[in-house]
């Protein structure tokens, strides 16, 4: 059962990797890239922390291994790697225990639906997509980051939008 796992996540890794490198999404990626903030709207939202997420599991903000993402900085909705990525992170940084992503959102229709949820503060959570490389129980002490996400329910509560002006308080949105 277990190699047959791997060979799943073996097959959607090659798939993931294939839709990231294709052509449509890397013109994509360079058109989001060049535009101008306030034309496609801007984001900080915290991607993942050492808390425990609802997998009952914590990844190391120190095993995270980032230099492919960096080539390939997209941002996904739902971790649908079928779709155009909905914007592109221009930085990601471990800021305050926390692993915090900036950037753009793409300029089609759908990527400025999500961008006018987020501006409205309906729609600020987030989930990593990425491959576990080492793991000590239920602490994964190694993870290449291939994605992230914007979602409607994180794996990981805290993995939240970092607006500092909002009517909705962060205590309202983490499900105790």
């Amino acid at each position: 059962m277990e190699d047959a796992l791997r060979k799943i996540t073996s097959d959607v890794e090659a798939e993931l990797r294939a839709r990231l490198d294709a052509p449509e999404t890397k013109a994509l990626i360079e058109e989001t890239q060049k535009a101008a903030p306030a034309d496609t709207g801007t984001f900080e939202v915290v991607i993942t922390t050492e808390n425990l997420d609802r997998y009952q599991e914590v990844i190391s903000l120190d095993g995270w291994e980032l230099e492919h993402y960096r080539n390939n900085p997209v941002v996904l909705w739902g971790h649908d790697h079928h779709q155009l990525p909905i914007g592109v992170a221009t930085n990601v940084e471990i800021k305050d225990g926390k692993m915090v992503a900036s950037g753009k959102f793409a300029p089609h229709d759908f990527a400025q639906t999500i961008r006018q949820l987020y501006d409205m503060g309906m729609m600020r959570a987030t989930s990593v997509g990425f491959i576990e490389k080492e793991r000590e129980g239920n602490l994964i002490t190694k993870a290449e980051l291939l994605e992230f996400s914007f979602v409607s329910v994180p794996a990981n509560p805290y993995a939240l939008s970092v607006l500092a002006k909002s009517s909705i308080s962060i205590n309202e949105m983490v499900t105790k």
